[in-house]
This record gives C-alpha cells, sequence and structure tokens, in this order.
C-alpha cells in the first residue's frame, strides 16, 4: 500500500467517524500502547493488512480527533521490535510521516500475513489464544471454527508438493518406488502393476511444471535415487546427532554425527546413532536373557520420525538436532509446531504441514500409529517409569525433551510441582504451598533442593522475590 492510499484510507474513515476494517486509531499520548498495538497487529496479519494510525483520539463523545505524536522515530523502534520479537512471525512493516489538519501523525502499515505462516499470533500468549481477527472496526480472539479455517488454508500452501528445481524424473529410484507400492498394494490386497507418471503424478512423488515431469520436494526427499544431500537445494537437510558426557553441552562430546540420506534412511540412522549411546541393561525374565534400553525404543522411533515428518522444510539456515545427554535426550526442529498443533492438544492433534511425506512414511510404517503417535509415547514413557515428555515451541523452533531415569527420581510431591512449572513457567515457595497443603516449609524447601540438584530447575531472585524456573 503507498502513501496515497494510506492517506485515502485514513481520511475515509476520519470522514466516517470510526475506525474501519482497514484503519485502528491510537492516540499513543501517554506512551507507547503495547498491549493494544499487539493485538491489532495480529488482527490485520491474519486478515488483508491494514493500517495503524498513531496520533488520533477518540474523545468522550466518541468523536475523533487528531492530536498528533511527537515521538515518531521511537513509535516506529517500538513498533519494529513488537514485530521482530513479539510475533510468530516477522512482517515488514511499512512507515507514513504524515500532516492532517496540520498535525502529524504516524500512519503503520501492516501486510497481509503469507497464507502458509498463518494464524499469526502474539507468542506470549501463544496459539490460539494469542490470534486475533479483524471484526469491523475492532479486534476479537480468533474463535474455534475460524482457527480450523486458518489451518485448513494455510496447509493449502503445500510446500512439500512443490516441484524441486532443476531435477527430473530420472533423479528418483524407480526401483525404490516398485518396492514401495508393490508392499503397499500386499497390505490392502491388490495386484500392483507398474509406475508411470499417473501414478507418480497421484502419490504425490512428481508434478509437471512448465511441462517436465519433476520429483517434488517429498518425493525427492523419499525416493532420490543418490543422498539428497548431494543436490545443493537439499543440502542442508542433514541431521545433527551429537553424545555429550554430562547434562549440558558444555561438556565433552563422547560421539557425533551429520545424518545424511533419504528420509526413512535417516530415521533409521537416527535412531541407530541413539540406542548405541544410551544405557542397556538386561534381566532375566524366566529363562531368558532380556535387555530393556533407557528410554522404550517405540518411543524414540517415533519422536525421531514426527522430527523428520513435520520438520518446516522451508527453513534451511539450521538442521534438526537431537543431542544426548546423561540425563535425557533432546531432538530439536527448525520452524515451530504446524498451523493448528499447540503444545497443549499435541496428543490428539493429526495435522501435518508436509501432506505428502505424512502420508508416504506412514504407508512404509515409519509412524508407530497414524494420530496417536505422541499418545503412545506418553504411555511408554509411563510404563518405563520415566516422566513424559517435555515440548517447547516457540517462534522459529520445536525441541522435545525425553527426561531420562536420573530426571524421573521424583517423589510426587516434587512431580505436582514440576507439573506447575510446565505450565505456568516459573515457581516460588508460595505457589508450592498452594499445591501442596499441610505440607511442612522443611519438606517444600527439601524437594525444591532435591529438584535443583538434579539439574530440573534453577533459582532466580533473592529473599522474599525468590522463585524457580524450568531449566529445559
Amino acid at each position: 500500500m503507498n502513501e496515497e492510499q494510506v492517506i485515502k484510507e485514513i481520511k475515509k474513515a476520519l470522514e466516517l467517524n470510526s475506525e474501519t476494517n482497514l484503519v485502528e486509531f491510537k492516540r499513543a499520548k501517554g506512551g507507547f500502547p503495547k498491549k493494544e498495538s499487539r493485538k491489532t497487529l495480529s488482527a490485520f496479519g491474519n486478515a488483508e493488512g491494514g493500517i495503524i494510525v498513531f496520533g488520533v483520539e477518540e474523545k468522550v463523545d466518541k468523536t475523533l480527533e487528531v492530536v498528533g505524536v511527537s515521538e515518531t522515530a521511537d513509535l516506529q523502534e517500538k513498533m519494529t521490535s513488537l514485530s521482530a520479537e513479539d510475533m510468530n512471525v516477522l512482517l515488514r512493516l511499512d512507515y507514513f510521516l504524515l500532516e492532517i489538519n496540520k498535525k502529524t501523525i504516524l500512519a503503520i502499515h501492516v501486510p497481509k500475513c503469507e497464507n502458509h505462516l498463518r494464524p499469526y499470533y502474539i507468542k506470549e500468549l501463544g496459539f490460539p489464544n494469542g490470534a486475533y481477527v479483524r471484526d469491523g472496526n475492532t479486534d476479537r480472539k480468533m474463535t474455534e471454527e475460524e482457527m480450523k479455517n486458518y489451518v485448513r488454508n494455510a496447509q493449502g500452501d503445500d510446500f512439500d508438493g512443490k516441484c524441486a528445481d532443476n531435477l527430473i524424473k530420472e533423479d528418483l529410484s524407480i526401483t525404490k518406488i516398485e518396492d514401495f507400492l508393490k508392499k503397499s498394494a500386499k497390505k490392502i490386497g491388490r495386484i500392483f502393476d507398474s509406475v508411470d507418471d499417473a501414478l507418480l503424478k497421484n502419490i504425490g512423488v512428481a508434478r509437471e511444471c512448465k511441462n517436465v515431469l519433476r520429483p517434488t520436494i517429498a518425493g525427492y526427499l523419499i525416493f532420490a535415487n543418490q543422498n539428497p544431500q548431494n543436490t545443493l537445494q537439499f543440502e542442508r537437510y542433514k541431521i545433527r546427532c551429537v553424545r555429550f558426557k554430562g547434562s549440558g553441552v558444555a561438556s565433552d562430546i563422547i560421539d557425533k554425527a551429520d545424518v545424511v540420506g533419504t528420509l526413512d534412511e535417516q530415521i533409521d540412522l537416527m535412531e541407530s546413532f541413539v540406542l548405541r549411546n544410551i544405557k542397556n541393561s538386561a534381566e532375566i525374565v524366566g529363562a531368558k536373557r532380556v535387555e530393556r534400553y533407557e528410554y522404550p525404543e517405540k518411543a524414540v522411533r517415533e519422536i525421531l520420525a514426527n522430527a523428520v515428518i513435520h520438520r518446516d522444510y522451508r527453513i534451511t539456515e539450521t538442521y534438526t538436532q537431537v543431542n544426548i545427554f546423561d540425563d535425557r535426550i533432546e531432538v530439536f526442529n527448525p520452524g515451530n509446531l504446524p498451523p493448528g498443533v499447540t503444545v497443549e492438544n499435541i496428543k490428539d492433534a493429526q495435522e501435518s504441514r508436509n501432506r505428502i511425506i505424512a502420508a508416504r512414511l506412514n504407508e512404509m510404517d515409519y509412524l508407530e500409529e497414524y494420530g496417536r503417535g505422541i499418545d503412545i509415547v506418553f504411555t511408554l514413557m509411563s510404563e518405563w517409569g520415566l516422566l513424559p515428555p517435555i515440548f517447547k515451541n516457540s517462534s522459529n523452533s520445536f525441541k522435545v525433551i525425553l527426561p531420562g531415569e536420573k530426571l524421573s527420581q521424583l517423589n510426587e510431591r516434587q512431580i505436582k510441582i514440576w507439573e506447575y512449572l510446565l505450565e505456568n513457567q516459573k515457581i516460588n515457595r508460595k505457589d508450592v504451598e498452594k499445591i501442596l497443603p499441610d505440607t511442612p516449609l522443611q519438606t517444600i524447601n527439601y524437594d525444591l533442593r532435591k529438584m535443583k540438584d538434579t539439574g530440573l530447575i534453577h533459582q532466580e531472585g533473592k529473599s522474599v522475590s525468590t522463585y524457580y524456573e524450568a531449566n529445559f
């Protein structure tokens, strides 16, 4: 939107004596209205864009008056910071210093958020609580039905179904595709005939781009006739695995590997790396010797497979990472959770940003049970006597933590403290007293000290201002 269009929309709103679906006025005389501004940012980003205007006041009688602003540089700086730090996606804002009614105002054009990145929301509040829509001239929280619509539209972006540039059908392994289709046909009692172009397009492995049949991104990542990472476009799709000697990244490295290959090969190699770097004990059950890893194998495999399947493959600045410590396993993925999936609903959600990758790897048995994988991880971790997995979702990354035996040696009181921390980010002694009524202060201090010693939490503040935060 250019300056002429911005002025036209502002004057139209002033003539109507009302904000509109495209224009939001802020007085900004008493300082930067941060909370209200980020709501409007979210609402305009989730719509077709809009204009935030600083320097117009709504008076008691509901009329509008241009009062102007003086600290325009400061307002611009704070809006830029708000967009970069408080929101889940960075939108490039356009600023216009205008003179209306002999007063200087600051108009900020908020562009429409790209379809595949929506919903656009406030990071601190998370999704869906921090997602707003423009309803006439007001900002309101997104409803559940609206959320579903945004998710469906975002999925329409279909990144993994796009053509892989500069590749042709012959860059796919037809032998591997035939083996896959034969096994799939056998599962459902059909007879496999042969691979043709129509079939490749039907399963999302190839598509026509500018009259040339090319592999899709999903097709090449799964069925390439060589390591996909040998191709420049795919060289960053490695998985970096590291085994640390202690509990932090500053400790010595015992083992490391950069895992390459097709996605199914990467899952197998990641699992092999993890299993060779975690404790494996044995016990006699009846007359048989039974080996058991510190973590349930199926849970490890499910988390690793999910990392590969749900990674945001648009992001190539960093790698998927698997870090193994003495007391936990951490799996880090570029990009946050798929649209519609939150830390709260992750056990039940079945959305994936990579529909073709998810479907094909599910058919290749790289998911424990489609749609129930995370729920199974919770069950298996409990059966192993371990704490449940911990999920950390941020604006540009997602981390899963599998706590090991050391971190899982908590009593019932300490588990309640830990669960509260996961929900509320921090806890103080008064909070502990509320969730553990009738528990002596000496016992509470013991529990907090024990959790500090095991590396679960750390202390912040002093004296009456002391509180505790989770280390993960």
